[in-house]
């Protein structure tokens, strides 16, 4: 306790331990003297504003007392409290100075390790008994009494028998008893006369003989409902109080609004364990249910399934839609998931366009398949988002305990190899795990851990197909193709190892080593004195959205010094449609930079022709299984023909992929395309024959070359 000149009035135990400084030094010294340095400039202005102004006020400081611990030091909290007037005349005012813990601590630090405000409270009084003359104890009495009214906690102390003898102004307010003289009534009592304070008198005076008998400070939580119907939670202590006889001699009870502090920490959790976007489980909250899912299986002997779910195309909507209309589907796909399935069953998001359903006390599996089914009907309807019509699948992996799995891991990898059979059987339906898939898994593995080995052992080779020039016959560039030659396995097919590199980081360093030997192949070339020759290569949509893309193939023309024109890049329909903007843009860089751009596979992707005018694109390349199938579907000729008068009306060239037979040659020709390739002229070479067969050949006469004569030519 303070006067105005921050003199100490009173000084009690814990500030004995914490400082070291007893009371009889301590009283009547002014308070910045005693703590020297570790007076905080602060804690000054705290002191002069409760004096000054009449208010609490409170502030976070570290107060370095010597009895405190480095640590404790940082986590001290200053409160001061205005104290009391001596009279209307002559107005004196004081305050009350209570070092706690920071609460943003509290939960951190061991609470023992600060003075509680109930110890606070108790040793004032003491102090005022042990070290204050009569006249100075009422003059306490009366600081203390206008303390305990300015707080806001609700206040009250009572005499060895329970009687009320002085309650605060925040007790009388909320309890309403303004209009009640409660002094020297107990509980019972004051319950009659008050129908409010009614409700608590069981708890009250059961809790007044706790705390009497154990002899020291209990505490409890309570909740109080309001008549608004709405509800304030306490934490309630109570410390009695003993004559040196051992006699009852008070006990001081203090109640604590805790409310929002529990209605933020209730948000917190909530948050910590549950999904922003949709309020579903997160895949923490989902993980502890399962184990709990577990653990009730296991006891009771049931069936249990495990569903991953993974919205098809997701992206797509993302990138051309928007993000916004992305986060209106994941809520609508939400809502009818658990439309789908029972209140006793699991349903959360595991993040991006991943749910997952956990289906309990299940009869057989037949239960995990119905589900499945429901929920791809479900989901597949249209949505009506944001004045847009989306249709949207998704693809179910399904596990079953306890055939499949006894443990959570085991369960999740395999519903996750469930579900990856599912998407890539075409999407849209459901798989149950079988064992199987897990060597599915181990190949893919040994691939990429093999493909992480070629990249930096000369395994990797990329072989060259002709371009040919249909209308002159002569062979005008080539199109790089990546060849692995594996030393146990032999020759692993890129439809093998190339899916494998797009689901990992490998694909980054595949693409860039084949930008990279093809470039530096090209120079090789044009130093030998052979013809100005154009290599395409293959951009994966991984590579494509790299944001280094741009700055690599830069720079690996710029180390190689070839000219920009004779590397031309192939993207298909579908990644070019993929996040349209994005798309246009790094196109109409690379064609900046002297690159030629050529569109793969036209023809089997989603392309919106009034996107197609927009593309900055040299090339359409016509799909190989249009003309593959040319003789086996009559529609066929038509698609092409409408694919060649596309490309020219746009002003690109048109490739023609899968020429093999003179017929297919004939009928390219009089379609007018520009190029086209194929086994009718060569399969894929190595560099050395390549170059080779471009020694060995002439311009080809395309006007009426038997397949035969080409086979002899190829061979020769």
């Amino acid at each position: 306790m303070l006067d105005e000149g921050h003199r100490v009035l009173l000084w009690n135990d814990w500030m004995v331990r914490a400082t070291g400084i007893d009371p009889q030094t301590a009283l009547g010294s002014p308070i910045g003297a005693l703590l020297g340095q570790a007076m905080d400039i602060k804690l000054d202005e705290a002191i002069d504003e409760a004096i000054a102004c009449g208010r609490s006020s409170t502030l976070t400081a570290r107060l370095d007392l010597g009895g405190l611990s480095a640590e404790q030091s940082k986590l001290i909290s200053v409160q001061s409290v205005i104290s009391g007037a001596s009279s209307i005349d002559n107005v004196r005012r004081h305050c009350l100075i209570y070092v706690g813990m920071a609460e943003d601590t509290i939960d951190r630090q061991d609470a023992s390790a600060a003075p509680s405000l109930i110890g606070t409270l108790a040793e004032v009084a003491q102090a005022a008994e042990l070290y204050s003359s009569e006249k100075d104890l009422r003059a306490q009495n009366e600081w203390l009494s206008t303390l305990i009214d300015a707080l806001p906690d609700l206040i009250c102390f009572k005499d060895g028998n329970n009687r009320f003898l002085v309650a605060n102004s925040s007790f009388i307010e909320f309890f309403r008893l303004g209009k009640v003289d409660y002094v020297n009534h107990d509980s019972r009592e004051l319950g009659r006369l008050s129908s409010f304070y009614n409700q608590f008198v069981e708890t009250w005076t059961r809790s007044d003989e706790e705390a009497w008998a154990a002899a020291r400070s209990i505490s409890f939580e309570l909740t109080i409902s309001l008549r608004d119907g709405g509800e304030k939670i306490f934490d309630i202590a109570k410390l009695p109080l003993f004559n040196q006889d051992g006699n009852r001699r008070g006990l001081v009870v203090i109640a604590r609004d805790v409310t929002e502090r529990k209605m933020a920490a209730a948000r917190i959790h909530h948050l910590a364990h549950h999904d922003s976007l949709t309020g579903l489980p997160n895949r923490v909250l989902f993980q502890d249910r399962m184990r709990d899912a577990l653990a009730q299986a296991r006891r009771r002997g049931g069936m249990m399934a495990l569903l991953l779910l993974d919205l098809d195309k997701f992206k797509e909507v993302n990138d051309t839609l928007g993000h916004h209309v992305g986060d209106l589907l994941l809520r609508a796909v939400a809502k009818r998931l658990g439309r789908c399935v029972r209140e006793t069953d699991t349903v959360a998001r595991l993040g991006g366009d991943e749910f997952a359903v956990l289906l309990t006390n299940l009869a057989d599996a037949d239960g995990a398949s119905t589900v499945a089914e429901t929920i791809i009907r479900s989901v597949a309807e249209p949505y009506g988002l944001d004045d847009n019509e989306v249709v949207c699948g998704i693809s179910v992996g399904i596990t079953i305990f306890p055939d499949d799995s006894q443990d959570a891991q085991s369960l999740l990898k395999n519903a996750d190899l469930a579900l990856y059979r599912s998407k890539n059987d075409g999407r849209g339906r459901y798989h149950f795990y079988v064992a199987e898939m897990d060597n599915e898994v181990q190949s893919r593995k040994a691939i990429e851990r093999d493909l992480r080995h070629a990249l930096v052992s000369d395994q990797l080779a990329l072989y060259y197909q002709p371009l040919i020039d249909i209308q002159s016959g002569r062979t005008i560039g080539a199109e790089a193709l990546i060849r692995w030659f594996h030393p146990q396995r032999g020759s692993i097919p890129p439809s093998l190892f190339i899916p494998v590199a797009e689901r990992s980081e490998l694909i980054f360093r595949l693409g860039r080593w084949v930008l990279q030997r093809a470039c530096s192949q090209v120079r090789e070339w044009n130093e030998a004195g052979l013809p100005q020759l154009q290599v395409s290569v293959n951009l994966s949509p991984a590579q494509f959205r790299h944001p280094d893309l741009l700055e690599t193939i830069h720079t690996i023309v710029e180390q190689t010094g070839i000219d920009p024109r004779q590397l031309q890049l192939e993207i298909t329909e579908t990644i070019a449609m993929t996040n349209f903007e994005y798309s246009v843009e790094v196109l109409r860089e690379l064609r900046k930079k002297g690159h030629t751009i050529a569109i793969d596979d036209f023809g089997t992707g989603y392309s919106s022709l009034s996107y197609l005018r927009h593309f900055p694109v040299d090339k359409l390349k016509i799909d190989r299984s249009f003309v593959v199938d040319l003789d086996l579907h009559p529609g066929n000729d038509a698609i092409v023909r409408a694919i060649v008068n596309l490309g020219h009306g746009i002003g690109a060239k048109v490739n023609v992929e899968g020429v093999e037979t003179q017929e297919q040659l004939t009928f390219m020709r009089g379609l007018d395309c520009d190029e086209c390739q194929g086994f009718f002229f060569s399969r894929p070479l190595p560099a050395a024959d390549y170059v080779g067969l471009l020694a060995a050949t002439k311009p080809w006469d395309l006007t009426g070359v038997p397949l035969a004569a080409a086979s002899r030519r190829l061979r020769g």
